[in-house]
């Protein structure tokens, strides 16, 4: 693997050599990674009604536990975390990671309180605050700067199959077998991968000068990289995008299921098939526009999410008036796509605007606030806003919730624009 990746230190573009097989290899094993991260996060959101009709829970308790409890130790572990995969093993990290919120998820199964699903919720954000920021890192080294849009691209891609999967199969699992035999089921799959990333991945070499990495503090490096207009509107945009659209997926099975009646095996395959699909086919061709078009201008990688998240929102509010579940399901087919295009291409951008020993540092940053502003704000927020609205418009109160997180992406759209404005004078690699 290593030295499959020693040599692709330049462009394909550039020289001509061909991505070696190992480094394939290597984004294979990332992007299933990248399955069970998603798949292990979103998979409460289709257990949410039974959870909430057994334990007793609230609206704003349900927030909580699909967002604030996940995502408040997945935000302030990110850093400490990413600045260890730019400084030692990343491939250990990852595979210790992974195993730890498998597991996490496992146990969450096994709550008997409110309390103690709590508990679980940030075993799993703890686990995959290590995921993304050695993730992407790795992707930077494994492939050469052309191709990098695509790369992460593929491993968003496998993010979205793993959302689809989890609620198809986690629908299915809770309808035959009950909702705590589903999260334990889902969560134990994640671990036979955590060892096949310790016994075969190899650590690749980092490019350019990384000794920087080994002296420079945590807060020097978040200092310089914040410096940077460009980066600062970029990490702003993919936060507030995160806060609209973590908001939209946790509640939207709920919604399904309390406004449209839908059963969890129906919800679960009707509209994790479509999050599939449409999200799989939006990142995918987000990536290859970015191959096509970010080296004729660099603002293209920001200049696309920028009409993939504005362009999104109508859509996505449509889902939430439309008069039936399967109209919804198709417009959602569409709003998915949509903003799916953009996302891969956004999260590659980060990398434009850090040094390559800062790299892993710029990642965890932008998923600190995203995380906190999406994971969670968004799904808490959506929950206090339905429990608000509840004595005026009852069930439909969670349709006029969800409809107002739709703002958040045409707000991110703007911040995309600001970041393009900067691009130039900005990038770094």
């Amino acid at each position: 693997m290593a030295g499959a990746a020693s040599t692709i230190r330049k462009p394909v573009e550039a020289d001509g050599v061909r991505i070696g097989a190992g480094a394939w290899y290597a984004i294979a094993v990332l992007t299933g990674v990248s399955f069970f991260n998603y798949m292990d996060r979103m998979v409460l959101a289709v257990l949410l009604e039974p959870i909430k009709a057994e334990l007793g829970l609230s609206d704003g308790q349900l927030g909580l536990l699909s967002g604030l409890a996940f995502a408040a130790f997945y935000a302030t572990l990110g850093i400490p975390l990413a600045r260890l995969a730019d400084r030692s093993s990343r491939v250990r990290l990852l595979a210790a990671c992974l195993a730890l919120w498998s597991v996490m998820t496992a146990v969450t199964g096994l709550a008997r309180s409110f309390g103690q699903l709590f508990l679980a919720r940030v075993g799993v954000g703890v686990g995959e605050a290590g995921c993304v920021p050695a993730a992407h890192s790795l992707i930077g080294d494994y492939l050469p700067p052309a191709r990098r849009a695509l790369g992460i691209s593929i491993f968003q891609a496998g993010g979205l199959a793993g959302l689809s999967a989890g609620l198809v199969v986690t629908g299915l699992l809770a309808d035959h077998f009950g909702w705590r035999a589903a999260l334990c089921i889902v969560g134990l799959m994640g671990v036979p991968l955590a060892l096949l990333i310790f016994t075969t991945l190899r650590e690749p070499p980092r490019r350019g000068h990384v000794a920087e990495a080994a002296v420079e503090p945590a807060a020097q490096a978040i200092a310089a990289l914040l410096r940077r207009p460009a980066l600062r509107h970029l990490v702003l945009a993919l936060s507030i995008g995160a806060f609209g659209t973590y908001g939209l997926t946790q509640w939207l099975p709920a919604f399904f299921i309390r406004i449209h009646g839908l059963t969890l095996t129906q919800i679960g395959l009707f509209s994790g098939t479509v999050s599939g699909v449409g999200g799989i086919l939006g990142v995918m061709l987000g990536g290859w526009l970015g191959m096509r078009l970010i080296p004729r201008d660099p603002r293209w990688e920001l200049w696309l999410p920028a009409i993939a998240y504005g362009g999104s929102a109508p859509l996505y509010a449509a889902v939430f008036l439309a008069p039936s579940p399967w109209i919804a399901i198709g417009i959602k087919l569409f709003a998915t796509f949509l903003a799916a295009s953009g996302g891969g291409v956004a999260l590659s951008a980060i990398q434009s605007f850090a040094e390559p020993h800062r790299r892993a540092t710029a990642i965890s940053l932008t998923l600190f606030l995203s995380s906190l502003l999406g994971l969670g704000l968004g799904p808490w927020l959506v929950g206090e806003a339905s429990d608000a609205l509840a004595p005026t418009f009852g069930k439909e109160s969670l349709r006029y919730a969800l409809l107002m997180s739709t703002v958040a992406l045409v707000w991110a759209g703007l911040h995309f624009f600001l970041s393009a404005r900067r691009a130039l004078r900005d990038r770094v690699a």
